[in-house]
């Protein structure tokens, strides 16, 4: 008497478990998806921080696009005039010069050459020899602190007393002949300490962890992704319609955060107003492959947006996908084809620096090719219901 009951339980708590796995699958889709944009952040942002401060390339280049800002090398200018006449005692050689009656005004004399080598520096910095040894410094800077924090061997160069420097040294010396002094630099004189010896250890542990979030943070964010679609049954193209408008909406929120926070950050950092603009300019040129990364984001969502809502039930989107279908269902090579070369040209195109990074570009490649091929399908089903109906009415 009690086999067919102990016999039905386990269908009926599989049929329970059923309907509850149902009511809760799309609540945790929108719990996933929320995760899924906290992490998108999060990447960006550690994207971004790897590629500004652990790519030589990329340092140098933000190096030199500094330098061709006129705010910044009049910052510059003013530092290495500073240090010039820190290094020299421009006055005593002045009263050398000067007969003894003129040795009252070697001080003012010195005053008024320093102006004279502000104007001269800024003009030395604008020059492309002086941009190349500017460039020169910072590269072997950055690769010198790149090999450090590999704890890989450095030899001397931009190292001091176990500390990574900017060797700016070359400039001060040029200015100094073109200014017609003499005499030799104090030893520190031009180094701008990048890492100091003691807080290597730290900045080690520090790149080690930005590279391992990187990546792991990229992955989370795309398994997230595609966890809320699959759990979103019955729902998928809106929650890839969600999925697209949440990328589009945090590089559009990344641009002006981008550009609110810089003009906070440099209010609340910077005291000198004379030194704002040089420090407004250094913040976008310094995030600029930020704004880069907020753009192509931004296009990406849009992409799925367009996706989401080509396959929609939408009477336009019907019709477009009727006025495809013979092309999507005749030609399926040239179609592909043809994707393929717009993609490829939109690549050439753009001047985004992140669109041309190979596994994001293989990753967006199969994605479209994968969404052309779900469309095609689409329509073929269509196409098939149609040509049923059609012969059902006869």
């Amino acid at each position: 008497m009690t086999d067919g009951p102990s016999r039905g339980r386990p269908a009926i708590d599989s049929e329970r478990w059923r309907r509850l796995a149902a009511r809760w699958r799309r609540p945790a889709a929108w719990v996933v998806f929320a995760l899924a944009v906290i992490a998108t952040i999060a990447s960006v942002l550690t994207i971004w921080a790897k590629r500004q401060a652990l790519d030589t390339d990329a340092w140098t280049r933000t190096s030199t696009e500094l330098l061709e800002s006129a705010e910044v090398r009049e910052a510059v200018s003013t530092y290495l005039v500073d240090e010039l006449f820190d290094g020299i005692d421009v006055a005593a050689q002045l009263s050398g010069v000067l007969p003894d009656r003129l040795d009252p005004i070697s001080g003012p004399a010195a005053a008024a050459l320093r102006e004279l080598a502000i104007d001269q520096a800024q003009s030395l910095l604008a020059s492309g020899p002086v941009q190349d040894l500017w460039a020169q410094a910072n590269r072997r800077a950055h690769e010198a602190l790149l090999a450090l924090l590999d704890d890989e061997s450095v030899g001397p160069v931009s190292l001091v007393d176990g500390a990574v420097v900017l060797d700016l040294r070359p400039l001060v010396s040029r200015l100094r002949d073109r200014l017609g002094l003499g005499g030799e630099l104090a030893g520190d004189v031009g180094l701008v300490t990048l890492l100091e010896a003691d807080e290597v250890t730290q900045a080690q542990r520090a790149v080690n962890a930005l590279r391992r979030l990187t990546i792991l943070l990229f992955l989370v964010a795309l398994a997230l992704y595609a966890a809320a679609i699959w759990l979103a049954a019955g729902a998928r193209r809106t929650m890839l319609a969600a999925c697209g408008g949440a990328l589009l909406a945090v590089g559009l929120v990344l641009l002006v955060v981008r550009r609110v926070a810089g003009e906070g950050l440099v209010e609340a950092l910077v005291e000198a107003p004379s030194s704002r603009p040089a420090a407004t300019v250094a913040w976008l040129v310094s995030t600029s492959m930020l704004r880069d990364i907020a753009i192509a984001l931004a296009a990406y969502g849009a992409v799925a947006l367009a996706g989401a809502w080509l396959s929609g039930g939408s009477r336009p989107a019907r019709a477009v996908r009727k006025r495809l279908a013979p092309a999507l269902l005749g030609y399926p090579v040239a179609v592909f084809a043809a994707v393929a070369l717009v993609f490829l040209l939109v690549l050439v195109w753009s001047p985004l620096e992140t669109d041309r990074r190979l596994y994001g570009t293989l990753l967006l490649a199969v994605l479209i090719m994968a969404g052309v091929e779900l469309l095609r399908r689409q329509t073929r089903r269509e196409a098939e219901e149609a040509e049923r109906r059609h012969g059902y009415g006869r």
